[in-house]
């Protein structure tokens, strides 16, 4: 991963996202949850979000991606058909993106999420929705998702959909 330092005097440096190597690995679909998967969301949800319960009954049903960079895990989400929505056939959740700390701002979330997508879409589903905390809404905005007015009482969280054909 190439790095870039910015160093003030007396100033401790610091990596800007804008001089980080992107990914160089590839993305592959399981029909199980991998541990490696697992470790990802333990990290990125658990400990450093303080989220409980992680796991719920949608990961025997998911389908799990795993972003690889090199031969090293630094991303997942999964996703399945909306049972909560039938009466929008097509329909399908993209849950539990994370990416590991250290790769983020490579552009591997995006990867992901639209390699999610283009498998949804050829399963023929024609929407995509993502329930995420608000201060990751731009994030799915600007890769093409509207904010639904399906959003919780605690007002962090809310669902997001894109059309996917």
């Amino acid at each position: 991963m190439t790095v870039g330092i910015h160093a003030m005097p007396g100033a401790a440096p610091r990596m800007t996202r804008a001089t980080l190597a992107p990914m160089t690995g590839k993305i592959e679909a399981y029909d199980h949850l991998p541990e490696t998967a697992r470790a990802i969301r333990e990290q990125v949800f658990i400990r450093e979000r303080d989220w409980r319960p992680e796991f719920d009954e949608w990961d025997a049903v998911a389908v799990h991606l795993l972003a690889f960079d090199g031969n090293r895990t630094v991303a997942t989400c999964r996703f399945y058909a909306d049972p909560d929505h039938s009466d929008q056939p097509g329909r399908y959740v993209i849950a539990r993106l994370a990416v590991l700390p250290d790769a983020q701002g490579r552009g591997i979330g995006s990867q992901l999420l639209a390699d999610a997508e283009r498998r949804i879409a050829h399963s023929g589903g024609t929407i995509a929705a993502v329930h995420s905390e608000n201060d990751h809404y731009k994030f799915y905005e600007r890769r093409g998702y509207q904010l639904t007015d399906e959003l919780y009482d605690d007002g962090r969280h809310g669902w997001l959909i894109k059309a996917l054909i």
